[in-house]
């Protein structure tokens, strides 16, 4: 037992500053948060069992101190079973790969005054393999243009492809979407209305490979989805955790919406 308390206790710990170091970049997100919280509870209750276990004795006490304790207990076995089902739905969405020449929608990310993002080069280049691999089909680059961006994700994403020597016949922009719900909805629209083949490999972070299924479902039932990942840096490898948990946030929000 004592054993099996010191490898989740250092577990915990290698996780909890996985969950820290995206902020050294720049990076803020709701998993992260949630990522700290989560390993700091671990660690609590695995690193320090003999204070954690005083505490539950002393609130065990009292019949409001025992209520406490089981709500506790429920809440956190309920996440514990959340976070598996949800999870295992998300590596099986992001390992649906393409069977034929799917229509790529790639989702934009943000634009920096020097170009690319990090986020957005690594989907670039995801998109630009694909298309490679697959000459005879086309792809939406969707992506408006925030505030802060010098223009908008879908002609930067337009720019460098082009650059990379992909037609411009085959890229077709959606300039308007601020989001991922709009990204795939404005992208089915193009894909409509200009007749491409309406199954679609979705070009983003393996993570957020569910939430555009998801979305997609919800916009047409009759459209397959398969997944074309991003192949992550060290930047995108800091932050995967934090990402990762954030979508088991999103993608019931986005379910209930």
């Amino acid at each position: 037992m004592i054993v099996l308390r010191i490898i989740i206790t250092v577990i915990a710990a290698i996780f909890l500053i996985w969950f820290i170091s995206p902020l050294f970049f720049g990076i803020k997100s709701l998993g992260s948060i949630i990522g700290v919280l989560i390993c700091a509870a671990l660690i609590f209750r695995f690193g320090f069992a003999g204070v954690y276990d005083g505490i539950k004795v002393r609130l065990l006490t009292g019949t409001a101190g025992t209520v406490l304790v089981r709500v506790i207990q429920i809440g956190a076995s309920a996440f514990l079973i959340y976070a598996i089902v949800v999870s295992g739905f998300m590596i099986y969405a992001m390992n649906v790969k393409p069977e034929k020449d799917d229509t790529a929608v790639v989702l934009g990310a943000q634009v920096k005054p020097w170009g690319p993002s990090t986020l957005l080069r690594q989907r670039i280049n995801a998109a630009r393999l694909y298309l490679e691999e697959h000459p005879a089909t086309s792809a939406v680059l969707t992506g408006g243009k925030g505030d802060d961006e010098i223009m908008s994700e879908a002609q930067c994403m337009y720019e460098n492809l082009v650059d990379a020597g992909i037609s411009p016949e085959r890229l077709y922009q959606e300039d308007q979407a601020t989001n991922t719900e709009q990204n795939i909805r404005y992208s089915l629209e193009i894909i409509k209305k200009n007749d491409l083949p309406r199954d679609i490999a979705v070009v983003t972070d393996s993570y957020h490979q569910l939430r555009a299924r998801v979305i997609a479902a919800k916009t047409d039932k009759t459209v397959k989805v398969s997944a074309v990942n991003t192949k992550n840096n060290m930047i995108g490898l800091s932050a995967y955790p934090a990402y990762f948990v954030r979508e088991w946030i999103a993608i019931p929000a986005e379910i209930i919406k």
